[in-house]
């Protein structure tokens, strides 16, 4: 059966990415493309709801990216079932599982970057009750 992802409303969450087929751990859920967004628009996409969706290209230079497909649609977990990886020459964003993740779960990733950090001030910043 061929993996296909797809977008699901979840009560008290919004949209969360699921996929039809059992994923297996290290397995490559999506590769993405990113637009990459120059520093000298990161104060006005700063005031959007479009920063929420975006991932820091590099951080020192205050460049951002955007992540195409599902990319800027995965929901945060403490302790995530999937992990991504920023490939900055290749300007993508590569989703992978972190575990085994059955049929039609949602797969979830840490805003922080990585596995286990605690990123509720995110939230907290928002208005969000974290997960």
């Amino acid at each position: 059966m061929e993996k296909q992802l797809y977008l699901k409303t979840i009560k008290g969450k919004g949209r969360g990415v699921f996929c039809t087929t059992n994923l297996a751990e290290g397995e490559i859920i999506e590769v993405c493309p990113v637009m990459i967004i120059p520093a000298e628009e990161f104060a006005a996409l700063s005031a959007t709801a479009i920063m929420d969706y975006s991932f820091y290209f590099n951080k020192e230079e205050n460049t951002l990216s955007l992540t195409m497909g599902f990319g800027s649609m995965y929901n945060h977990r403490q302790y995530p079932n999937a992990v991504y990886l920023l490939n900055r020459e290749a300007r993508q964003m590569v989703f992978t599982a972190h575990e085994n993740i059955k049929a039609h779960t949602e797969i979830c990733i840490n805003y922080g970057g990585e596995y286990g950090i605690d990123y509720s001030k995110w939230f907290i910043d928002r208005n969000i009750v974290p997960l």
